[in-house]
């Protein structure tokens, strides 16, 4: 029987296969029986913050971001999820809204499991359920950290540093915008110390793609 642990750690490995819309949930314990394969263009909104859980995805291919909008209009990116990240886990486990919103960066494709049948799943496969569980403190510990990083950095610059650190993969179509949502910042400061950053040899952004030349000078700013 597998168990979701199999589900965490790769997106080669396979979030349960394929299977038509319409096919009937017969067997919770067979994971092939209640799996969707999902596709999202890039710009296409997953799931929204406040609506209620619709079900957990698995990223199989592709980015998408996670953010949070203020009452006044704030955006804040939590996270840049990579294949092999679950989305919608602990609306999904509490029932309650989503208190963030998933948004595809590019063309992306997830595994999709409805909400009442993921919990049935998880019912009957206890294995599982202790790995889920796991997963959702991992997802806690890393907001958590993300938090105290920003929290513990003094100005812009550290921040827009930290956030640079962080990016080990690559990220299609984010802008300055963006980066400034998942810095805590605003768009001009990110395109000014982005700019003092590649006129010290420290980094540069073109096209999406960063390159780093001198990390231990971005370490040492956020040390």
């Amino acid at each position: 029987m597998p168990a979701l642990s199999d589900l965490q750690t790769s997106a080669s490995i396979p979030f349960f296969p394929a299977l038509p819309r319409n096919s009937s949930f017969t067997d919770v314990s067979d994971p092939d029986k209640i799996k969707r394969i999902r596709h999202f263009a890039g710009g296409e909104v997953m799931f929204r913050q406040g609506e209620q859980p619709q079900g957990v995805f698995i990223v199989r291919r592709g980015t998408v971001k996670l953010y949070m909008t203020s009452s006044k209009g704030r955006v804040v990116i939590l996270r840049i999820a990579r294949p092999g990240e679950m989305l919608g886990l602990a609306a999904s486990l509490s029932g309650e809204p989503c208190i963030a919103a998933a948004e595809a960066l590019e063309d992306t494709e997830v595994s999709y499991v409805e909400r009442e049948e993921f919990i049935a799943y998880l019912k009957h496969n206890p294995e599982a359920a202790l790995s889920v569980a796991q997963q959702a403190c991992s997802n806690y510990k890393n907001a958590c950290r993300q938090v105290s990083l920003l929290g513990s950095c003094r100005s812009a610059s550290e921040r827009v540093a930290q956030f640079l650190l962080s990016w080990t993969a690559p990220m299609p179509g984010l802008t300055h915008e963006e980066i400034s949502q998942a810095a805590g910042t605003t768009r001009e400061t990110v395109t000014r110390t982005l700019a003092d950053f590649r006129r010290k040899g420290w980094a540069s952004l073109a096209s999406s793609k960063l390159t780093i030349q001198n990390p231990e000078a971005l370490e040492k700013l956020v040390a």
